[in-house]
């Protein structure tokens, strides 16, 4: 299982950087410079605003769905027709609700009038990764890491279309937003095409009005609601920072749009952890079902995900500055690249939840997950409402940084207690070592001026990928030879 894991993430990876870099940094950011200053802070904090509410329209139906269809993947035509019609109902109900918040806390028109096609573009990817969710969960991983791109894809011709192919008029937050919305329309359709023809049995479709359907669509919702009540508190603490931002300054569209700056590069590095969590999910459902350890399998991706999450956090921290002005010539200043500098390193700490989480879902422990997510809202809203009002975006980054690292010691502690694991000094010590002598290089290179940036960016990350041969953090070996 772990060179399965290996190959497909190494797969996975190749496919999303050929893909997705282009569309954050070619596509987004194009968008955010030719845009009025403020209009993409205020696309950025109704984007969180959906995200806030999406547990509504997903409900926890996709890790029910993986980890349902890992453990018993003979029952998909049974359960996936049923699951399908519960997704439709929710995500209606999703854009209601969504819509009602936006209006009872005095959104204006034309706030209501994007937050609605963004919502609209929440319900169409949100269907795209439950799809996506059967295709993993039938063991299919490969076509899944291939399908991963799909909708990024088709948003570099429809955005890229309006970006450049259409005269400046016709770009704004609005239309930037309904160009998603077509390239999201057709992704769904190639991946319900494609999982049609991988089922391993036809679907059964049941008797709509019986009571026996009935009765199996309120078991599968409260089967769900677990799943759905982590998504929630995850998905609060993680968004509420820019919608604060936001709503609790005077200039919060301009702070915003600062904030988002950063945390695009966030998001960026973030996809690689939410790899690991796409392809662990189902392997560790299936490893659990069979009775087999998953420490190995853990130890594998803390150690792989350690050596990229550290040598992206440090680079990215060290050249901050010149990345910034590279990305935002006529923007860039000490304000933004600060708050990179912060907003960063709580990319560490997410790598670790996407792991640990991933381990603790497969196995069911989500109430007790629950509890700790709790905490970290209580913690990020004190520390945002304490922060916000006096250092602005830079309080906004702390506070994160500050959230997310107390959520991953919290999901490490519970992998632990569950699984009865000894504490693992030989491997923390290798990954303290690493970080350690990269930090210190770090120092010293990027702190010669009369060397070219890329030179310096270029020696950092050929040493890195020579130390984490050394302290055996990638596992090369795994890959190639299988053992």
């Amino acid at each position: 299982m772990q060179r399965e894991f290996l190959i497909n993430f190494f797969l996975l990876l190749f496919v999303n950087l050929l893909v997705k870099p282009l569309f954050i940094f070619g596509i987004d950011l194009g968008v955010q410079n030719r845009l009025p200053p403020g209009d993409y802070g205020l696309y950025f904090a109704l984007l969180n605003f959906a995200y806030l509410f999406q547990i509504i329209g997903d409900f926890g139906l996709q890790s029910f769905n993986n980890r349902h269809v890992s453990q018993h993947p003979h029952l998909v035509g049974k359960y996936l027709p049923t699951l399908l019609v519960l997704k439709v109902l929710l995500s209606g109900v999703y854009i209601f609700f969504a819509l009602a918040a936006a209006y009872c806390i005095r959104y204006d028109k034309r706030a209501i009038g994007l937050l609605f096609i963004l919502l609209l573009n929440q319900v169409l990817s949100q269907g795209v990764l439950f799809l996506r969710s059967t295709i993993s969960g039938l063991g299919y991983y490969r076509l899944d890491s291939v399908l991963s791109s799909a909708d990024k894809l088709l948003m570099l011709l429809t955005c890229g279309l309006l970006l450049w192919g259409l005269p400046p008029r016709y770009l704004s937050a609005e239309s930037f937003a309904w160009a998603q919305t077509l390239a999201s329309s057709a992704a769904l359709i190639a991946v319900s095409f494609v999982l049609y023809r991988r089922m391993p049995a036809r679907m059964r479709w049941p008797d709509w009005g019986s009571r026996r359907w009935r009765n199996t669509l309120a078991a599968l919702f409260r089967a769900s609601f677990p799943y759905a009540l982590v998504i929630l508190l995850m998905s609060a603490y993680t968004r509420m920072d820019a919608i604060l931002l936001e709503r609790l300054l005077p200039d919060g569209h301009h702070h915003a749009d600062v904030y988002a700056a950063a945390y695009r590069l966030l998001d960026a590095a973030n996809m690689v952890g939410y790899l690991f969590a796409v392809l662990l999910l189902p392997m560790f459902a299936r490893l659990l079902a069979q009775g087999a350890s998953v420490r190995p399998l853990v130890g594998t991706a803390t150690r792989l995900l350690w050596a990229g999450a550290v040598t992206m956090v440090l680079l990215t921290f060290f050249v901050r500055a010149d990345l910034l002005l590279w990305m935002m010539p006529e923007r860039a200043d000490s304000y933004r690249w600060d708050v990179l500098g912060l907003l960063i390193w709580a990319f560490i700490p997410m790598g670790a939840i996407h792991i640990f989480s991933s381990l603790l879902t497969a196995d069911g422990q989500l109430m007790a997950m629950s509890r700790f997510f709790v905490v970290g809202i209580a913690l990020d809203l004190a520390l945002d409402l304490w922060l916000i009002p006096r250092y602005q975006a830079i309080g906004a980054a702390i506070a994160a940084v500050c959230t997310q690292s107390f959520v991953a010691a919290s999901m490490i502690f519970l992998c632990f207690r569950r699984f009865r694991w000894e504490f693992p000094r030989k491997i923390v010590g290798s990954l303290a070592a690493y970080g350690g002598i990269l930090g210190a290089v770090g120092m010293l290179l990027f702190a010669q001026e009369s060397w070219p940036i890329l030179y310096q960016t270029i020696f950092f990350v050929a040493l890195a990928l020579i130390v984490a041969v050394l302290f055996r953090l990638l596992p090369l070996r795994q890959v190639f030879v299988g053992r």
